[in-house]
């Protein structure tokens, strides 16, 4: 007889085996969180035990006992992304596939967990070829997949549907940029559909709000890239502008949440979408740009404010364009309703570098 009809014909024996396997299971996730190359690879070991013990268990009988299996093949796939070098990443992607080939095994609507799971082994198969870069066609198609099973009508029982749909559509949105023709709309669409799917939750998740701000930066480079790609007209410039803006404060405010909830953890993505902000407002909506700056940047206006030197240096930068572009206007085609104009803008953005180089000394 062999292992796999023995452990069928007694499931008392299935079961010890297969919380053997989840032993394993337990220590390899450990050192999967230590995330050291050390860690990782002892990890593969733990994850490869468990792989052993359920390969000869009674799959086909039992559904939860496949839907272990399939995580066994999926912690390896992260250990091995982790890695992260060219052998590691082309290994990682063979770990989803085999636990794909599995998961399309499972009764999904038996129970909301094996739809979930089938949907985060193709997420996690798209960031690995991403992050290969040489596969970006399939890694599209791997987003795609499990934009896919998560919007399904039997998707809605999933715990953190919401989260994950919004973590796969940013994902694809992100991917289409970096197509050797990058497909700028639909990137758009998708970072806006993640943006739908994550606004009930990322003010209160973390996960939700890291997809929520990367989502808003895809956005931003699309729309971007859509303001520079010719023959676009002057209506659409300025909804596109209008867009970004948005997107950008409502990121920044974001932010600003998490702050006055003592999190610390989005002020790198917060820094990069305050330099796309404070480059369209400078180009496009200057008068709006002083407001932009001591909104994002002066915990006096805003609560959570981050103190970032890079960001104030950022907008020390906008301020000084923006007073060039006014001096290249020159002074002479202002009549006398527009030279009082030019004169407050004047004093508001003097009165902005001043508070913005107070905002800079320490114990400010």
């Amino acid at each position: 007889m062999n292992p796999q009809d023995e452990l069928g014909s007694d499931p008392v024996k299935a079961q010890a085996q297969n919380d053997l396997a989840s032993t394993w299971m337990k220590r390899g996730i450990a050192l999967l969180e230590e995330s050291s190359p050390a860690s990782l690879r002892e990890s593969l070991v733990c994850f490869d035990q468990a792989i052993a013990l359920r390969s000869v268990l009674p799959l086909g009988e039992n559904s939860f006992f496949r839907y272990c299996f399939i995580a066994s093949w999926m912690n390896r796939g992260d250990a091995l992304t982790r890695l992260g070098s060219t052998g590691d990443l082309a290994e990682a992607v063979r770990s989803y596939d085999e636990a794909l080939k599995h998961a399309r095994l499972l009764p999904l609507d038996e129970n909301p967990l094996y739809r979930k799971r089938f949907a985060v082994a193709w997420l996690n198969r798209g960031i690995t070829l991403q992050q290969q870069k040489k596969n970006l066609a399939e890694a599209t198609h791997s987003f795609g997949e499990s934009v896919a099973l998560l919007e399904h009508e039997n998707a809605a029982t999933i715990p953190e549907q919401k989260q994950l749909l919004g973590c796969a559509w940013m994902n694809l949105g992100n991917v289409m940029l970096e197509l050797a023709e990058p497909d700028l709309r639909s990137a758009a669409a998708s970072a806006r559909n993640a943006l739908r799917c994550l606004a009930e939750v990322e003010s209160r998740d973390l996960i939700s709000a890291e997809a929520g701000l990367k989502a808003r930066l895809v956005l931003c480079r699309a729309v971007a890239g859509l303001i520079s790609k010719p023959p676009t007209v002057p209506a659409t410039i300025n909804d596109l502008v209008a867009e970004a803006t948005d997107t950008v404060d409502s990121g920044m405010k974001l932010v600003r949440e998490w702050e006055t909830q003592k999190s610390v953890a989005f002020r790198e993505l917060s820094q990069e979408l305050f330099r796309f902000g404070a480059h369209v407002y400078q180009k496009h909506q200057p008068h709006f740009l002083v407001e932009f700056l001591l909104e994002s940047l002066d915990p006096c206006q805003s609560p959570g404010a981050a103190i970032n030197s890079a960001m104030h240096l950022e907008a020390l930068r906008a301020l000084r364009r923006s007073l060039r572009e006014m001096q290249r206007e020159g002074l002479n085609r202002l009549n006398a309703s527009a030279f009082d104009s030019f004169l407050e803008r004047l004093a508001e953005m003097s009165s902005a570098e001043q508070r913005l180089e107070e905002l800079r000394k320490p114990g400010s």
